[in-house]
């Protein structure tokens, strides 16, 4: 009889009215649940050794956006201070390597995918400019923050709403997703030079890369939120982003059973 697999998702320990706790969007722990999988939320960095050991695979969730430090950049403003994390960030940092180095397969999803990116030698546009759609060309554009659908005139943008996405031929996902699919998008950044064995598998009307896949380990990035699709969280996104996570916990299962 073949076994679950356990897939932790990394959570963030975070300090609030309740104290000293871990958080995570419960959304991810229904699309591993009802993919077959076994979710396991874990954010204790002195057991990041132990958790790679135990579990199957991982993913790395949305989140606040990373220090630039981690990718050779700079703090401009001293307001951006307040929406970076070292503890969130020093986490996901350390369980990708941990997991990486186990062989174990990585799923990461929105800042999860520019962790991977970062992580193996990569670098990310800090913020992605706006722009105004036309039935003929894309210019730059800076006012409102949402988005439209296949070169329909209006804004677009990748802060807020939805937009076409084209997949590389040869790509896991377009094997799972097609050639063309809808996407939601809630990102201000985005994976500029990719890291070492990264390859762009998915890219959206204006040449944001929209998904990475490693050239011969088990780690994909995306970065949308396919899990925004399980069961009475759909917001703007296509029914089939729920198969991201069934493909990837076959793919686990598999690995387990050999």
């Amino acid at each position: 009889m073949k076994r679950k697999p356990v897939i932790i998702i990394a959570a963030e320990d975070v300090n609030d009215s309740f104290g000293n706790v871990f958080i995570m969007n419960k959304e991810y722990a229904d699309c591993v649940r009802l993919a077959g999988g076994i979710p396991l939320g874990a954010g204790d960095y002195r057991a990041i050794s132990s958790y790679a050991e135990f579990a199957d695979a991982l993913i790395i969730p949305g989140g606040p956006v990373m220090h630039p430090a981690r990718y050779g950049g700079i703090v401009t403003n001293f307001m951006e201070l307040a929406g970076f994390s070292a503890t969130r960030d020093d986490f996901d940092f350390a369980i990708f390597d941990a997991f990486c180095r186990a062989g174990k397969p990585i799923l990461g999803i929105g800042r999860g995918a520019q962790v991977i990116n970062v992580a193996l030698g990569g670098t990310l546009v800090r913020d992605i400019p706006q722009r105004l759609t036309s039935e003929n060309d894309i210019t730059e554009h800076s006012n409102r923050e949402f988005a439209v659908v296949d070169g329909t005139p209006g804004d677009f943008s990748h802060h807020w709403g939805t937009h076409k996405i084209t997949l590389a031929p040869d790509s896991g996902l377009a094997k799972i997703m097609g050639r063309e699919s809808i996407v939601n998008s809630f990102h201000r950044q985005a994976v500029d030079k990719l890291g070492a064995g990264l390859t762009a598998a998915a890219f959206s009307e204006d040449g944001v890369i929209e998904a990475i896949e490693h050239d011969s380990l088990p780690i994909i990035g995306v970065q949308w939120h396919p899990e925004h699709a399980c069961e009475d969280f759909r917001r703007g996104v296509h029914e089939q982003d729920i198969t991201i996570f069934e493909s990837f916990v076959k793919m686990v299962q598999e690995g387990c059973n050999e």
